[in-house]
């Protein structure tokens, strides 16, 4: 079978769902690919996504989908219009893998596995011979006037036209997760937006959160206000400049790196969601919550807390509510404030808006004041909490910050600093929210980076 010379041999570092696109989109042009994995197995924080089900998109439109990346969406695009919701469905429906969206927005596995993903991405790279090297440490890279040759492993060198860092990010680390492949793009010379957790629970200053630990609401806004340093948006342009790699000899880069910049959004200067609610513990949690949790993470960097509002019924306004209240007055004034809070919200975190309230737990509807009831409605419509970390990479779903997208071809994922170096997935600083979003996001820059290694 004839190769294309341009990308007669590939390298992948990382298995996971970005690395595996990658490598059998690689090999389907007629590639030799060898897959490099730290872990024993390829795909296994892919085992874990969706609680085990593997919520791998979602149903949106491919331009509402890219619109949910926020100020990130025109750098994802590309690849997301390669390789949208409806094909990666049908390309894994002809794995043997068919698909359904059983509440109308979330996509899964029939199998409702996501095992079942797993190995048929497996399966699919091993009949186009790809190799893999399990166990492996990747410690370096081979660059040769601008131009990545191969990488340096714990058990040797490996020679390569070209090379895909899609060892993900931070999160999970005993799923896989962790600095390895940001080192490599900071040997590469490519800035690194310093790293937090994203889609992670979000930890308390105040101690009533964990009294409500197990109530859920179905649908709270959360709105957090703060200043932001608005990093420089990524260019169109694919040209490749300023190449931070000495550009004479064959060198092997193993060194430290240290460029960083502020990991905030653009769009990050207000970030607000609606969605269900879950109180724990340590604060609060949820999908909500989740979609905020990046951005505030963030801010944490350089913040000691930050202020959130929770909207516990955000399909009341306050108008709403001041009527709703006048006419409990009237026609049913003896009913206690708590029965009436209670039957719009969970008994105990009715108990707790009333004591910030200060209002007593037998108060009457109809002895209310005007003063009372205005503070009252504030609260329902304006929780405060302040928010003092999060639970950590250790329960974060994905990471925020990665390689600066400023360095990288958004039409093809290749770098701009060496030639034949190419990006997939989470080392990339693009973050979505739940719902199908990320998974989504590294089967496509996979697909992409893959389908340009040639060029």
């Amino acid at each position: 079978m004839n190769r294309n010379p341009k990308i007669s041999t590939v390298v992948v570092v990382g298995a996971g769902p970005a690395g595996l696109m990658a490598a059998l989109t690689a090999a389907r042009a007629d590639a030799r690919v060898t897959v490099f994995e730290k872990l024993p197995e390829p795909g296994v924080r892919l085992l874990a996504t969706g609680g085990g089900h593997c919520n791998f998109t979602n149903t949106l439109a491919t331009d509402d989908f890219i619109r949910s990346f926020g100020s990130r969406r025109r750098f994802v695009a590309p690849a997301l219009k390669a390789l949208n919701g409806r094909r990666l469905r049908l390309f894994f429906e002809e794995l043997g893998v068919p698909s359904h969206s059983p509440d109308g927005f979330h996509v899964l596995p029939v199998s409702d596995a996501a095992r079942s993903i797993r190995d048929a991405l497996r399966q699919a790279c091993r009949k186009q011979r790809v190799e893999f090297r399990f166990n492996s440490h990747v410690s370096g890279l081979q660059i040769d006037c601008g131009r990545v040759t191969g990488i340096l492993t714990s058990h040797g060198t490996e020679s390569a036209a070209g090379v895909v860092l899609a060892a993900g990010g931070a999160s999970y680390e005993s799923l896989g997760g962790g600095a390895s492949g940001f080192r490599l793009a900071r040997l590469a010379g490519h800035t690194v937006a310093p790293l937090c957790p994203a889609l992670v629970p979000l930890v308390a200053r105040e101690t009533w959160p964990a009294t409500l630990a197990g109530v859920s609401l179905p649908r709270v806004a959360i709105s957090v206000e703060f200043q932001v340093r608005r990093p420089k948006a990524a260019a169109d342009s694919c040209s490749r400049g300023g190449n931070a790699v000495a550009a004479s000899g064959i060198h092997a880069v193993t060194g430290a790196a240290t460029n960083i910049e502020f990991p905030m959004h653009q769009d990050d200067a207000r970030a607000a969601a609606t969605g269900g609610l879950l109180f724990t513990h340590r604060g609060i949690s949820g999908p909500v919550v989740l979609d905020v949790s990046g951005t505030v993470a963030a801010a944490l960097m350089t913040s000691a807390s930050v202020d959130i509002t929770l909207d516990l019924v955000p399909d009341w306004t306050m108008e709403a509510w001041q009527g709703h209240i006048e006419k409990l007055r009237k026609e049913h004034g003896a009913r206690t404030v708590p029965s009436v809070l209670a039957s719009i919200l969970p008994a105990a975190l009715a108990k707790v808006v009333l004591e910030r309230a200060a209002m007593p737990p037998d108060a009457i509807v109809a002895r209310l004041t005007h003063a009372q009831s205005r503070k009252l409605i504030m609260l329902i419509k304006n929780l405060p909490l302040t928010i003092t970390g999060t639970e950590g990479f250790g329960k974060a779903m994905v990471t925020r910050g990665g390689v600066n997208l400023d360095e990288v071809c958004p039409r093809t994922l290749a770098s701009r600093r060496v030639r034949g170096l190419f990006f997939a997935g989470e080392i990339l600083d693009v973050d979505g929210p739940c719902g199908g979003f990320n998974l989504q996001w590294a089967f496509a820059s996979g697909f992409l980076a893959a389908r340009n290694l040639g060029n």
